[in-house]
């Protein structure tokens, strides 16, 4: 299982934007899904933690984890800072 760096990290504000949430990697964002997400958790939130995990085995890239996790945000209503969203 290896961990590769994101390219960017993915800033989130959890918490009412109280809490601002470095992101940049698969294994980083898995943990924060699964231990610390919301109790929003649709279609996107699902297939993040999928991506996520397939990314550890090489399945997927690293990078479509970082988008699925993105979107993931997005449909949880969690505020993803600007800068992140370009890839």
């Amino acid at each position: 299982m290896d961990d590769i760096p994101w390219r960017e990290s993915v800033l989130l504000e959890l918490n009412d934007r109280q809490d601002v949430t470095s992101v940049s990697s698969s294994r980083e964002a898995a943990d924060l899904l699964l231990n610390k997400w919301p109790k929003k958790r649709g279609p996107s939130y699902k297939l993040a933690v999928m991506t996520c995990l397939d990314s550890f085995t090489g399945k997927q890239p690293p990078e479509l984890a970082r988008q699925d996790l993105i979107a993931a945000a997005i449909e949880a209503h969690i505020y993803v800072k600007p800068r992140s969203i370009s890839v």
